[in-house]
């Protein structure tokens, strides 16, 4: 089994907001990053009396750091501004002494042991982001988390998402934008006196200091990864089906060595994000039609019979954006659609009208966010709906976001831990909600190698409007009977099995 992902402490509610608190922000000039400047911004936009001042208490960034970033941007085209990009605070004056209620120290330096409670963003276990580029240079993905002085477990750590480990800057805006959260997360907990939202990862393996030579072996490195990028080939995703029964995935949790059918295409679109419905006595696989022409999702159905798709693939939901994961349910004798638009920035609500060839909108359930593959389900009377959460430069992978509602239309209540997980392997929703021995259980993503590197399944230890916990069961990998190079949605009903994966393409 997998860590237990936690955040199960009840809540210390209190009839006001959260206390302020006076904070002290500690920086480095030569290490400033943008997302730094933003997590200034944002404590001060959560109420608290924050002051930043200069602090150098760790060696000068490498070199061969800087020259990395500015020639990914030069052979990239990468421009405008970026999380890890290196800015000037230009109100940050010296420390003066006084003390403060929390200290956010930036610096990379060692604790000072002024006596204050600080917290300090950790880099694969390290206080200084060069070992974040070490690993990310070595193909690896570090870990990150925060240090936290006052309390018993002084490192929280979690698996951050990393879109796209070949690039470095890249890599470092999707780090230090989780920071942002993970701190601004720890801040809000210490102001309402939680302990952490989840128990974090095992100890980091040693990391050695960043050296002349290494600086020299980077630059080639980099220069080597960047060329084979230019061939690199994109993913063609693709569907497979079979007949089956009770031994379907989510019961076995292993990948059965026979069986696949594959959902044919004309090699001129793909097809992702399988569901399986039954209604009114016949079965239809919902799905994101990709067409190469437009570089832009739409939502589809196939009807369904014993032997597999009955016709090609009919197109039910187009928008100005990106959709894709239909999520269709039943609920109050109607039927129901909320795709993923997180290009619009909000979840939203269609009903069947009728099903399943028309789907009218009838409400945006929350506005002004970036989220991904929303999913509902009904637990002890009331609505929950899951969803991973990025924006500002983090990743859409890693950051689970919960909402709750007595009735479908809302309003529907952001969780007071959100976001209740922040880990690469469990986060993203990957299916329908599931009973497994009577459990409640869901399919997940595992996304710590790549986006649909694996399907995993979760046991929903404790859900309720204060806290939330699961424990990553298993997770399954491509292999054996199911072939090319990703698996990463589930859905099945009335004897139907469905994935998807995806396979390389030029």
């Amino acid at each position: 089994m997998y860590e237990t992902s936690v955040s199960e402490f009840p809540i210390a509610r209190s009839p006001l907001a959260a206390p302020v608190l006076t904070l002290r922000v500690e920086i480095d000039p030569a290490r400033t990053r943008r997302w730094q400047a933003q997590l200034v911004d944002d404590l001060r936009t959560a109420g608290h009396a924050v002051s930043v001042h200069h602090a150098r208490r760790a060696p000068a960034p490498p070199l061969a750091l800087a020259l990395i970033i500015a020639f990914e941007r030069l052979v990239t085209g990468r421009s405008g501004p970026h999380p890890s990009e290196r800015i000037d605070l230009a109100e940050s004056r010296p420390a003066d002494g006084k003390p403060a209620d929390l200290v956010v120290d930036l610096t990379g330096g060692a604790d000072p042991e002024t006596g204050e409670r600080r917290l300090a963003p950790l880099y694969a276990g390290t206080l200084l982001e060069e070992a974040a580029v070490q690993a990310l240079l070595a193909r690896t993905a570090p870990d990150i988390g925060v240090r936290d002085t006052g309390a018993v477990q002084r490192d929280h750590r979690v698996r951050a998402a990393i879109e796209d480990r070949g690039l470095v800057t890249a890599a470092l805006d999707m780090l230090g934008a989780r920071l942002r959260t993970l701190l601004l997360r720890r801040v809000k907990e210490i102001a309402r006196g939680d302990p952490p939202a989840e128990p974090g990862l095992a100890a980091p393996l040693p990391t050695a200091p960043w050296t002349f030579h290494q600086s020299g072996r980077a630059l080639v490195q980099e220069l080597r990864a960047l060329l084979q990028r230019m061939s690199t080939e994109a993913p063609h995703w693709y569907i497979g089906w079979r007949r089956t029964g009770a031994d379907r995935l989510s019961e076995t949790m292993a990948i059965p060595a026979e069986g696949w059918q594959r959902i044919p295409d004309d090699g001129q679109r793909f097809y992702a994000d399988p569901l399986v419905v039954q209604h009114g006595g016949a079965s239809y696989l919902f799905l994101e039609e990709f067409p190469y022409a437009t570089g832009k999702g739409i939502l589809a159905y196939m009807p369904f019979g014993p032997d597999g798709p009955r016709g090609p693939a009919r197109p039910v939901l187009e928008t100005p954006y990106h959709l894709s994961y239909p999520f269709v349910f039943e609920h109050g004798g109607a039927m129901w659609l909320v795709p993923e638009s997180g290009a619009a920035g909000r979840i939203d609500l269609y009903r069947a009208d009728p099903f399943p060839e028309r789907w009218t909108l009838v409400a945006t359930l929350v506005d002004g966010v970036e989220a991904s593959d929303a999913t509902i389900i009904t637990h002890q009377g009331r609505l929950y709906m899951f969803a991973t959460v990025g924006g500002d430069g983090a990743s859409t992978w890693d950051a689970l976001h919960i909402w709750s509602a007595d009735a479908l239309a809302g309003p529907w209540v952001a969780h007071p831990r959100n976001p209740v997980l922040i880990d690469a392997i469990g986060a993203r929703p990957a299916g329908a909600f599931y009973r497994r021995g009577g459990e409640l259980w869901r399919p997940v993503q595992d996304c710590t190698t790549g986006y649909g590197a694996g399907l995993g399944f979760a046991r929903i230890d404790r859900l309720d409007r204060e806290a939330f916990a699961q424990t990553v069961a298993a997770v399954v990998r491509p292999g054996g009977g199911w072939p090319g190079t990703s698996i990463h949605t589930l859905s099945w009903a009335g004897g139907v099995e469905a994935v998807d994966g995806c396979e390389p393409r030029r």
